[in-house]
């Protein structure tokens, strides 16, 4: 097994992306690809498979040869959130189905109020909550993260409020500004120019600490919710049984491509932060955001039908 290792890759290996091409995601991976394309001597050639919120091209690599010539782009939707969210299409175990190879990057999500809105800070939400039940909020559809990353704060906060939700993010954005709803979460990158514009107010942002794209912003879990902490994420998997030693080249690999500069500047570029989550503990990572997501599903009683 140590020479096979050794000389991995001997030809092309594919990076199936469950997603349409152009998206940040896609975008992301593809960066990565051609860093490793220059760093292994061989291309990693991207295909796009999208279909069932990446459900269905994140199935296609299951019954592929475990011999890390075929990867797969896991997202927090389709690796951790669906299989709950979803479980009459999902027809892989994330846990069971994947050898985990490397994370690639996360991107939080930030609390925006209109400029307008009284509402200053987290403290303020939950208050105007408590005393009027049944705030309405808007996201870019049921079970999506924008969604679900609220549902988890008001669960953890003790408050109930009513999601509105749209179809699509820009269509939030519009009836947040309009008036139609009193806040939203959205990815830091879809609201920065809001929040620099001064059109929307910044009242936290949803990651483990501050975001280096807005660092006078707080966390939620300094605003008063201790242990919130909600990401998404793009990570790089293989079909189980993938040989570790071939599995550690890679993840060292993309280690190593995710710490060239050029690399480093296109990811900020970007809004996402490195997720430089060891290969060791990604099983366990993916077990902890699996449970997590199930629990505020269940508890919010969430149904996509």
């Amino acid at each position: 097994m140590a020479a096979s290792a050794q000389s991995f890759p001997a030809r092309p290996v594919k990076i199936v992306v469950p997603y349409p091409p152009g998206q940040g995601a896609d975008i992301l991976v593809r960066i990565v690809a051609d860093r490793l394309s220059a760093q292994m001597g061989q291309p990693f050639v991207i295909e796009n498979k999208a279909g069932a919120s990446g459900t269905i091209g994140t199935y296609s690599v299951v019954s592929q040869p475990a011999d890390g010539y075929t990867l797969v782009m896991g997202s927090s939707g389709a690796m951790s959130i669906s299989p709950t969210l979803q479980p009459e299409i999902v027809k892989y175990d994330t846990l069971k189905d994947f050898e985990p190879i490397a994370g690639l990057a996360s991107v939080a999500q930030v609390f925006v109020v209109p400029a307008s809105s009284p509402i200053k800070s987290v403290a303020d939400l939950i208050a105007a909550a408590k005393k009027t039940p049944g705030i309405p909020f808007a996201s870019s559809g049921k079970g999506s993260t924008q969604h679900l990353f609220v549902e988890h704060f008001a669960s953890l906060s003790g408050i109930s409020l009513q999601h509105v939700p749209y179809k699509g993010a820009a269509p939030a954005l519009t009836g947040l500004l309009g008036g139609q709803v009193s806040f939203m979460s959205d990815t830091i990158p879809a609201v920065m120019s809001q929040i620099k514009a001064g059109t929307v107010r910044a009242l936290a942002v949803t990651s483990a600490s501050r975001s280096p794209f807005l660092p006078d912003v707080p966390t939620l879990a300094e605003s008063g919710l201790p242990g919130y902490v909600a990401e998404g994420w793009i990570t790089l998997l293989a079909p189980a049984k993938t040989p570790a030693a071939i599995a550690d080249k890679l993840y060292a690999e993309i280690r190593k491509a995710m710490s060239n500069p050029d690399v480093k500047k296109k990811v900020l570029e970007m809004g996402y932060v490195d997720m430089t989550t060891p290969r060791a503990k990604m099983r366990d990572f993916f077990s902890s955001e699996i449970g997590k997501w199930k629990k505020v599903i269940q508890t919010a009683k969430i149904t996509v039908q």
